[in-house]
């Protein structure tokens, strides 16, 4: 497996609550393909992951060098970067995208540790309008990563590679021998103390590919220390990263140490009453299939 560096997420992959007459019934526009050589319980995982975007698990079920290297880089650096943001915080407001200033200054500053930080979509305001309200923050490990597997990454123990790639054209070797997908992203998301929650979006989708009734973008979440995940998903939103009014009354929260998410499927953070910076560590997979329809959110 190679690694890919992280995009930075463009203004379109957040829209405004937009009003429509009906709905399309979350869960039902996408026909799922079905799966072979699968035991009962992974093709029921399989079917809920396509199905609804989402799978919970606890705890952290798979044992990989990957998520050992983001845990170790979250020791190294999370608290460095945590008080480079903080000092810069009169800044947050200013540029396209809240943030924005603040994480290329911290990633100026910590470039040469191989930690890069990025502003997805914004917080908001849980009331009319629903202006953004602050900064998320996406410490990407990515460059790090290059330095400690020139060679490609470790491949993911073999529990995780059939949930991942229960299909032939996803997991086939290429022609070089080497794995057909890769790691758009390592790091943590962060979300900065008494956030609202984050603006519903995609993080990545393919207009002119539809998707093709199995999951391209993988984004495996988890929490350290005991505590859980809890994203706000909206089961079975495909929608190219169109957000609609009623969307925001049919989220569910995804709640367990460990998420596994599709990146298609319409979510967001959770808001951060506290005082303390919360992070989720995060692994970002594209398959074989997506490369060929990645189109950053």
């Amino acid at each position: 497996m190679t690694a890919a560096g992280k995009h930075a997420c463009a203004e379109n992959g957040v829209t405004s609550r937009k009003k429509r007459q009906k709905a399309n019934p979350c869960g039902q526009s996408q026909e799922v393909e079905p799966q072979r050589d699968v035991g009962f319980k992974l093709a029921g995982e399989l079917g809920q992951l396509v199905g609804k975007g989402f799978l919970e698990f606890s705890p952290l079920p798979w044992v990989w060098e990957l998520i050992s290297f983001v845990e170790e880089m979250y020791d190294l650096h999370h608290e460095e970067v945590e008080h480079q943001l903080e000092k810069l915080r009169d800044t947050w407001h200013l540029g396209d995208r809240p943030g924005g200033e603040a994480a290329e200054e911290v990633t100026r500053r910590l470039w040469a540790k191989g930690v890069a930080v990025y502003c997805p979509p914004p917080s908001e305001e849980e009331e009319a309008p629903w202006s953004n309200s602050g900064p998320r923050f996406y410490v990407s490990v990515t460059k790090a990563a290059w330095e400690r597997f020139p060679v490609g990454a470790p491949a993911p123990p073999k529990a995780l590679q059939r949930l991942l790639w229960p299909h032939e054209a996803d997991r086939a070797l290429s022609k070089e021998g080497s794995w057909p997908n890769l790691i758009r992203g390592l790091g943590w998301a962060l979300a900065p103390p008494r956030s609202s929650p984050q603006a519903l979006h995609a993080d990545i989708w393919g207009n002119d590919r539809p998707r093709p009734g199995r999951v391209r973008f993988h984004h495996i979440l988890w929490k350290r220390q005991g505590s859980h995940c809890n994203t706000q998903i909206v089961p079975g939103a495909f929608t190219d990263g169109e957000t609609w009014e009623e969307h925001y009354t049919q989220m569910t929260t995804a709640s367990a140490p460990c998420l596994l998410v599709d990146n298609e499927v319409l979510h967001r953070g959770a808001a951060n009453p506290s005082r303390n910076w919360v992070s989720t560590c995060s692994i970002e997979l594209c398959t074989r299939t997506g490369i060929l329809a990645a189109k950053p959110g």
